[in-house]
């Protein structure tokens, strides 16, 4: 899923034939816990809440507004995981057009 490689590499990881590593080379602990291959579909932050809340965290100290991180935390409230990953991708994109 393209979403999911987006928020990998908003984490800091880069994919590598052999897995998803950080920005220090060590491989992601969400990465050594995939089965089998290392292909974006098995990223998890779209079925996880595991995945996704570190993803959330980061969110929260990249320094976002109130009304940028506003549907965030209406998903967190709701505890809905598809709205809530939602909600990150979108902020995600939006980071990335300010810091380009």
């Amino acid at each position: 899923m393209k979403d999911n490689r987006l928020i990998a590499e908003f984490m800091g990881m880069q994919h590598t034939d052999i897995g998803w590593y950080d920005s220090e080379n060590v491989m992601s602990e969400y990465a050594c816990q995939m089965v089998g291959g290392n292909t974006f579909e098995e990223l998890q932050y779209d079925r996880s809440w595991d995945w996704l809340m570190p993803v959330v965290e980061t969110c929260y100290h990249n320094g976002a507004e109130e009304q940028e991180i506003g549907d965030i935390t209406h998903a967190l409230l709701d505890c809905d995981l598809k709205n809530l990953y939602d909600a990150v991708v979108e902020f995600i994109k939006e980071f990335n057009l300010k810091s380009q």
